[in-house]
């Protein structure tokens, strides 16, 4: 399976931008470039697996922040841009960080475990699966 470009989080991110909102915060764009390259990094790498539990702590602790920022956590993308330029950049980086465009899964399961190793908020995402 080849490794195709990363997903956005389009429901989160696709609101047209308003006179009333606000940049989206750098913490925002970190969580969800994190979830969806350890999502994709997941799906295109068969020894890699997303760690539900810490998908739950990180989005828990993602939750409070924009709160305690004045977001509705339940719908936080209501009151930021959309965030298009800057999730894109940060998504290209990850890519280019491990040359993943078009990469098979050896180089796709390479650059999770670098995550991991790394301690990085994607590869805090990730665990192994034993074969």
């Amino acid at each position: 399976m080849k490794f195709g470009p990363l997903a956005t989080a389009a429901v989160l991110a696709a609101v047209p931008a308003m006179a009333d909102t606000r940049p989206m915060p750098d913490y925002f764009v970190s969580a969800l470039v994190a979830t969806s390259a350890a999502q994709a990094l997941a799906l295109s790498c068969a020894e890699l697996s997303v760690d539900p539990v810490a998908i739950v702590k990180a989005s828990e602790k993602l939750f409070t922040q924009l709160e305690e920022d004045g977001f509705d956590p339940s719908d936080p993308s209501a009151g930021m841009d959309n965030g298009d330029a800057e999730l894109g950049a940060a998504q290209q980086a990850f890519m280019d960080k491990h040359q993943l465009d078009g990469a098979g899964s050896d180089v796709v399961c390479a650059a999770g475990r670098s995550e991991m190793s790394e301690g990085t908020e994607i590869g805090l995402l990730l665990v192994e699966v034993p074969q």
